[in-house]
């Protein structure tokens, strides 16, 4: 049987009287690519938040790699998340927005380099470190914003549409 990365039981969120997520049981094996697929406002993106931390569940526990998470902040939590509305800093270019979260990380100047570089070769963008992101499509600040995801190498990774305004090719391309 394959380990299972996150486990959730019985996991409910109500937002007054609405319930976004009623009982939610599941588990997802290490390394699976795992889709929730259902109309808008079916409590999709509320189980992304409830994994990332940013929402507390009302009941139910769930588990990331085995721990229980109910009392971990979202900092402490081994997921990095991409919204459906992906934001890139302005003020920054994109090596700098590639490494914003690794600012207290301890790596060596070197080894941080090499790691953009590795992103960069990841998400197809070698070379466009240097650019601001006035000088980016939407496509590729959209893959800029995974890069700042994927380059702390969380053992979760949560995306929310982040794919949608890449193309179909470069989508196959980046399955990863």
């Amino acid at each position: 049987m394959d380990k299972s990365i996150i486990s959730f039981s019985k996991v409910s969120k109500r937002f007054g009287t609405v319930t976004a997520v009623d009982q939610a049981s599941f588990d997802i094996s290490q390394g699976e690519f795992f889709s929730l697929l259902g109309p808008s406002g079916c409590g999709k993106t509320t189980l992304l938040r409830i994994v990332a931390g940013f929402e507390t569940p009302t009941e139910g526990e769930i588990l990331i790699d085995g721990q229980p998470m109910s009392a971990t902040p979202p900092n402490k939590r081994p997921v990095n998340m991409v919204f459906q509305n992906y934001a890139i800093f302005p003020h920054l270019d994109v090596r700098g927005n590639i490494a914003f979260g690794m600012r207290k990380s301890g790596l060596s100047k070197t080894d941080l380099n090499k790691r953009i570089d590795e992103v960069l070769e990841l998400i197809k963008l070698p070379g466009y470190g240097s650019r601001g992101s006035d000088e980016l499509s939407g496509g590729q600040r959209q893959r800029v914003a995974l890069a700042r995801a994927l380059i702390k190498q969380p053992k979760v990774l949560l995306l929310d549409e982040p794919l949608g305004a890449l193309d179909k090719k470069l989508r196959e391309q980046m399955q990863i």
